[in-house]
């Protein structure tokens, strides 16, 4: 009897994975090493995540387990949507080894980099800057504290479950879900690797369903280097606790709690800024398919004591916020109202998206926000259709409009600290010495396009077309004295390609973007090209192999600073051209996986961003992820 109830449940749990995914009909590695499955179901350009490949086969007659309800997530994944989404097994099959190096294997994401590890990161595209890159952390607004943008170099990939990247003309929005038990057993996630430079990497998650009557994980990384020449250390490092406790099936409490530490020798950043972030929320199913969540939490950013500002400025941000989702069959909505405390931040935020996806005929989203920032409003808002495939074409279009306001708390508390009797501290250039007041940026973007798939290859194309009035810095110390630069009207275009070839397991992906003019943060063109495998073998599957070779490049990129500082009549400051080439390779055994990662192989030298920032010339890191049932 005890056999008969365990293949059941065996068979419920294959039953439930052949449901969540659909029919496989292909797999692909994208440009940068993203292994992702494109599944033909209705939809025929959703982009989806690895097949069971590294969890699943430990116990294929463990249960399920599900802490808390999980709120709808909207679009699906595709390239005609502009969304990119890594989840639990192709994060552990990713050559990245931080966010920032994550979100930047996305098509026409430029990385804004200050350096190696350790030292600021900001990231663009379609030429956004300060107020049009986001990042929501289980629908925690991740604020930025010491920019107009969120520094992605604090946020570590250990206790992630979920990174989705939504990359929209007028906004970067990248969302992040929180690591859980999945299992009825406790769950270990090692990953563990050195190399060139003094590199070294250690990250460890500890997941178990049932502790202290509720669901812990835990979650430790560190990565540090002595940077280019050996003689820029750095270092990230990461922890978090999350305590979720469940009350029914119908929902429960979690308490979440994290400390980023980036750390660097590189004169000009400060030796070293905690970010710590905290929230206590309760999300409740109320219904079939309706979820409702209330949160209260705050984040904090302070420096060494002998730091001129974050030693002496309280950074504290709190902020209470509502969600809501729904879902039923193919039609979807989500709301959220966030409510703000503290200087430089706005004072609340309201979103609504709804969405039908798998449709008859054409599938639509659309969202709408509004800001309200010291009496001021601003709102924005965007809608997309792609319509279904006929004899493997389906088109897309998406259109938005409106205006956004970007976070200003560094150069407030620069004006506090100018107050202070006797203060050395000086507002910077852009800031007068009167009280800053909230910025604006107002945003048009219209992107056009068709998709082809023939068999397991695929060709797409889009033509983009944006206007605004104002590109702002994004406010990071990499340019933090930058300048606001006089937007204008851009018109581009972009390709994406994947392409099978005749070798079983070999794939040719590349993506291009052309413009026809440069802009901030914009190049004129950019481009990403790889050569990918993928195996899977053995009757077992318990053995499987990735592997790419491939580069990425962009043209040399304006920045909005000055090129010869303090001189008002020098010319704004360029990055130069940017060639990398890379080489991964990755196998599985059962639950093991050991890796090496080249980087820049040709050795490029002027690999920067912003000027004085140098890359490392050339590094090869290996080393084993190893997911483990305790």
């Amino acid at each position: 009897m005890k056999w008969v109830q365990l293949r059941l449940r065996a068979l419920r749990a294959g039953m439930a994975r052949v449901l969540r995914g659909g029919v496989l009909s292909a797999s692909l590695i994208v440009p940068g090493g993203m292994l992702v499955s494109e599944v033909q179901a209705q939809d025929p350009d959703s982009v989806l995540t690895t097949p069971d490949s590294l969890e699943g086969r430990v116990d294929s007659l463990a249960t399920e387990v599900v802490t808390l309800p999980r709120m709808a997530p909207g679009t699906g994944p595709s390239y005609a949507a502009g969304v990119w989404v890594w989840e639990r097994r192709t994060l552990e099959s990713t050559r990245a080894i931080t966010l920032s190096e994550l979100v930047g294997l996305v098509p026409g994401i430029i990385s804004l980099r200050g350096g190696d590890y350790g030292t600021p990161v900001g990231v663009s595209s379609f030429g956004v800057g300060g107020g049009r890159v986001r990042v929501v952390w289980d629908g925690f607004d991740w604020v930025p504290l010491d920019g107009a943008v969120p520094d992605l170099s604090r946020i570590s990939l250990a206790g992630l479950d979920e990174v989705r990247v939504e990359r929209h003309p007028g906004e970067l929005l990248i969302e992040i879900r929180s690591k859980e038990p999945t299992s009825s057993e406790p769950a270990t996630v090692v990953h563990v690797g050195t190399g060139d430079l003094g590199t070294n990497v250690v990250r460890g998650v500890f997941a178990h369903p049932n502790i202290l009557a509720g669901a812990l994980t835990f979650s430790l990384d560190r990565v540090d280097t002595r940077g280019p020449g050996l003689s820029a250390a750095g270092s990230l490092s990461g922890v978090s606790l999350r305590y979720a406790l469940r009350r029914s099936e119908r929902g429960g409490i979690v308490a979440e709690i994290r400390r980023l530490t980036p750390q660097t020798d590189v004169s000009g950043y400060p030796s070293k800024l905690k970010r710590n972030d905290w929230n206590l929320r309760g999300r409740w199913r109320f219904t079939e398919g309706l979820i409702g969540e209330a949160f209260w939490g705050a984040s904090s950013l302070s420096g060494e004591a002998d730091d001129p500002v974050a030693g002496i400025i309280d950074a504290r941000r709190p902020q209470f916020g509502l969600r809501t989702s729904y879902e039923r069959g193919g039609l979807w909505g989500k709301g959220s109202a966030h409510l703000y405390s503290g200087d430089g931040l706005q004072n609340d935020a309201y979103e609504f998206a709804v969405g039908v996806n798998r449709s008859q005929v054409v599938s639509v989203d659309g969202s709408l926000r509004m800001e309200r920032w010291e009496g001021t409003g601003a709102s924005s808002w965007r809608a997309r259709a792609q319509s279904i495939s006929l004899a493997g074409v389906s088109l897309f279009a998406s259109y938005e409009d409106g205006m956004r306001g970007a976070p200003y708390v560094p150069e407030y508390e620069e004006y506090l600290l100018s107050l202070v009797p006797g203060s050395s501290i000086l507002p910077s250039s852009t800031v007068s010495t009167q009280a800053p007041t909230p910025r604006f940026t107002n945003n048009t973007g219209i992107r056009v396009g068709g998709m082809v798939v023939l068999g397991n290859s695929t060709l797409a194309a889009a033509r983009i077309t944006t206007e605004n009035d104002i590109t702002r810095p994004l406010g990071l110390l990499l340019d933090r004295r930058g300048m606001s630069v006089e937007g204008g009207k851009r018109k581009g275009y972009e390709l994406m390609t994947s392409l099978s070839l005749p070798i079983p397991g070999f794939k040719m992906e590349g993506t291009y973007q052309a413009w026809d003019e440069e802009g901030i943060y914009l190049p004129k063109h950019s481009w990403q090209g790889a050569l990918t495998y993928y195996g899977l073998f053995k009757e077992s599957k318990n053995l499987e192999v990735w592997g790419t070779v491939g580069m990425t490049g962009r043209d040399s990129m304006l920045l909005p600073i000055l090129s010869v500082d303090g001189d008002p009549t020098s010319e704004l400051a360029r990055a130069p051209l940017f060639e990398y080439w890379f080489a991964f390779v990755q196998v599985r055994i059962v639950t093991v996986n050991v890796f090496i990662r080249w980087e820049n192989l040709t050795g490029k030298r002027d690999n920067f961003d912003f000027p004085d920032r140098l890359q490392p010339r050339f590094r090869t890191l290996y080393g084993v992820r190893w997911t483990m049932n305790n």
